[in-house]
């Protein structure tokens, strides 16, 4: 269509959009489909979100009007004492813009700093929707392949990063948890890449949505913390996992006050205000009882636990490493196909959808990622169908 703009006709819908979407046609063909594919967490919000947002709904009388463009002055105080708390150093309110979800804040972010042409650095394998999202600010995304260890999964690789660095590079994304590995970043890795980034005009812009999804007592470090390396530092951040509230849409972006009084250009032309609800459902869940979480962490690494025994049994199928975060294993497969064949065959003739790697860069190629978000009975029945199917592959 010569009438659609180059930076939508150049750009795709991510390849996890893609598999949900053919599951969901065979579904309503009758076909009984499991997924291990949309990062999706089986529990629902706490119950004193949603007790707090019907007494709002109830009783506060501007619940149906906008907020503030930056958003509710209540929020922001609470997220910038907990940024506070996280980073080590004073976050002021002003520092603090209430978003629709991290993925509006990392879309505001690309829109705001970079320019057409200009780079922005992938750890690779990388989260689809970042380079969607880069390309739909008319950039250049540029992949790094990360190191495969075999003792902590995917590390990051400094030394490629620093030769990937030049006077067009804009921007890096470091999401940590990783998805789609499940890997967490060493510290001693962000430290050295921390060294390089101070002596650049390089900013860096995180996902923290997994931060709170650690397994093992895996050491977490956010470079955040590094006070050197800001004011470049945009930080993008959700309580769609941690609180079971992907629904409600609500995040918030974190970075120094003149860049986010740009960065609200973009918010202002495009959404206004993250939505008023949901703004006080992210108040209720930040200063209400955190055992939930605890609790989400608990069953989530029963679930890793449960994957990766039934990996375990596939040993000529499937090779991996445990992943330290996030409720995503990314397992390398021993099949003569690439990645999208052997994800539309699992999902047409064993029922499962899953999500080819080739869709999170060029270095994810020959693996799947696997989402044990789900139930354990639903990553039970997964594994015995494609167990089944590969038994008559032999």
């Amino acid at each position: 269509m010569s009438e659609v703009a180059d930076r939508v006709r150049n750009s795709s819908v991510s390849v996890i959009k893609e598999m949900m979407y053919l599951g969901a046609q065979e579904a309503t063909r009758g076909k009984d489909i499991v997924s291990l594919g949309v990062g999706l967490p089986f529990y629902p919000a706490p119950k004193h979100v949603h007790t707090h947002v019907i007494n709002k709904l109830q009783t506060k009388s501007d619940i149906d009007k906008y907020t503030l463009l930056t958003g509710l002055p209540e929020l922001r105080n609470i997220v910038a004492d907990i940024s506070t708390n996280q980073l080590g150093f004073k976050v002021s309110s002003d520092e603090i813009l209430i978003t629709p979800g991290s993925m509006a804040a990392l879309l505001y972010s690309m829109l705001a700093l970079v320019n057409p042409g200009e780079e922005v650095i992938l750890p690779s394998p990388y989260f689809s929707s970042y380079a969607e999202q880069i390309t739909i600010a008319e950039g250049i995304v540029v992949p790094v392949a990360m190191i495969e260890d075999p003792r902590v999964g995917f590390r990051l690789d400094v030394a490629k990063i620093q030769k990937a660095i030049n006077n067009k590079t804009k921007a890096i994304v470091l999401n940590n948890p990783q998805n789609p590995t499940g890997a967490v970043y060493l510290k001693e890795d962000l430290l050295e890449l921390s060294k390089i980034l101070k002596n650049t005009a390089v900013y860096v812009i995180t996902d923290e949505v997994y931060d709170y999804l650690l397994y093992d007592n895996c050491e977490y470090f956010n470079i955040g913390e590094i006070k050197e390396i800001w004011p470049r530092v945009i930080r993008c951040c959700s309580l769609s996992k941690k609180y079971g509230m992907m629904g409600w849409r609500i995040g918030y972006l974190h970075t120094n006050r003149d860049l986010l009084m740009n960065i609200l250009k973009v918010h202002d032309a495009s959404i206004v205000c993250a939505p008023h609800i949901s703004q006080e459902a992210a108040i209720a869940a930040l200063t209400g009882p955190q055992d939930c979480v605890k609790d989400h962490v608990k069953w989530l690494s029963d679930n890793r636990d449960a994957i990766c025994r039934r990996l375990d049994k596939l040993p000529e199928l499937f090779t991996y490493v445990k992943p330290r975060g996030t409720y995503y294993v990314f397992p390398k497969f021993n099949f003569p196909i690439k990645s999208i064949e052997m994800a539309k065959r699992l999902l047409y003739e064993a029922k499962v959808v899953t999500v080819p790697g080739i869709g999170f860069g060029p270095e994810g190629e020959n693996h799947l990622r696997l989402s044990f978000g789900s139930s354990t009975q639903v990553i039970h029945k997964a594994f015995d169908r494609i167990s089944d199917w590969y038994a008559k592959q032999k």
